[in-house]
């Protein structure tokens, strides 16, 4: 397994000392990150999701870090299998001494539980929307759980007047459950779904199916991905295979930087499902890293900061007393909404939307 150790912002470790009062040389705070580098996913990974972690800490050891420690992050590549993503999570904890560990995508998240339960140490998945995850008492989540995202899809298409959709869709659990409340939702509204079809992460061609559901002649089109590369893939054959639907509906992987680069036209009028940023935020981020984030950036970076602040409340980094402190922390004002803790680490926030108008993606709410 390939392991990249991130020391974030350690260079300024004697003058930050100094003047924020550290002792130097004191031991940081260390937290781990696993999630797949390699593949296909991890460009994305690195630049939607890690990132959003190390630009937290970053700003946080900046100022002195947490507790008058500098805070480290250690990064494991699960190569998007969960036997790797299960034993890097217990590398982490039993090697490097991590008080919570980072992660995501559905397959990779539930099995890694049991070893938080037994190891108590807080698992995070900033992005992961299985509605079972956050039914552990160890495990934090900063995003919809897919039901939500699906509804609100739904009502979107039913609000446009949209009568009948044909849905594609990566093939991963999550996302089917996301699949199912969109159709209940929009069979309950009087709608009709024509067609479905999936595809597996690593696939290059889905032509195919996008053929098939083409022949169904619906009135609009529902994409679902779980990271860009794919999304930026139907997008690309959608145009190939001559399909076109009067309204494309998407989740928000539609902002990733691989779509982007296709050209404003490739995405213009998808209204798409996504929590909002904060501008200031994104500007900051823009200037830090060259590109404009997305959602999951702010999922992590938000993940990250309440990490650090429930530290604070605590007065510890003991694992118990942090969790305790995070399903207890109330309302708590993110880059990407507000998220309200009540005694769980679900963060109860609803997703938005937002629409590719004139190549630019600005709100859209009805």
């Amino acid at each position: 397994m390939r392991i990249r150790l991130h020391r974030v912002a350690i260079g300024l470790a004697t003058a930050l000392a100094c003047c924020a009062g550290i002792a130097y040389g004191q031991e940081p705070v260390r937290l781990g990150i696993v999630l797949p580098l390699s593949g296909n996913s991890g460009q994305y990974v690195r630049q939607y999701m890690i990132s959003g972690n190390e630009f937290a800490i970053k700003e946080t050891n900046e100022k002195g870090g947490v507790l008058g420690r500098q805070v480290q992050l250690i990064t494991e590549d699960s190569r998007y299998e969960p036997a790797g993503a299960v034993s890097a999570l217990r590398k982490l904890v039993d090697v490097d001494h991590v008080m919570a560990v980072y992660t995501g995508f559905t397959p990779l998240s539930l099995p890694q539980i049991p070893v938080a339960e037994e190891k108590h140490v807080i698992l995070i998945a900033p992005a992961t929307e299985h509605p079972d995850f956050t039914k552990s008492r160890w495990t934090v989540r900063m995003t919809p759980t897919s039901d939500k995202s699906g509804t609100k899809a739904a009502e979107i298409a039913s609000s446009l007047g949209l009568k009948t959709a044909a849905i594609i869709s990566e093939d991963n659990e999550s996302i089917r459950l996301t699949v199912r409340a969109f159709q209940a939702e929009f069979e309950k509204a009087g709608g009709k779904v024509l067609g479905e079809e999936t595809f597996k992460t690593g696939d290059n061609d889905v032509r195919g199916q996008l053929t098939k559901l083409r022949g169904a002649r619906a009135d609009t089109l529902w994409i679902v991905t779980s990271s860009g590369r794919p999304m930026a893939l139907v997008l690309k054959q959608l145009s190939e295979v001559g399909f076109k639907a009067k309204q494309i509906l998407s989740n928000h992987l539609i902002e990733d930087k691989e779509v982007r680069a296709m050209g404003a036209t490739m995405a213009e009028g998808v209204i798409y499902t996504t929590l909002r940023l904060d501008p200031a935020f994104a500007q900051r981020f823009k200037a830090a890293y060259g590109y404009d984030p997305d959602s999951n950036v702010g999922k992590h970076y938000d993940a990250t900061m309440i990490l650090f602040e429930a530290m604070r409340r605590a007065g510890s980094t003991d694992p118990e007393k942090v969790r305790d402190a995070i399903f207890n922390f109330g309302e708590y004002k993110g880059v990407i909404g507000t998220f309200r803790f009540s005694g769980s680490g679900e963060p109860n926030i609803l997703p938005s939307a937002k629409m590719i108008k004139d190549g630019q993606y600005v709100n859209y709410d009805r």
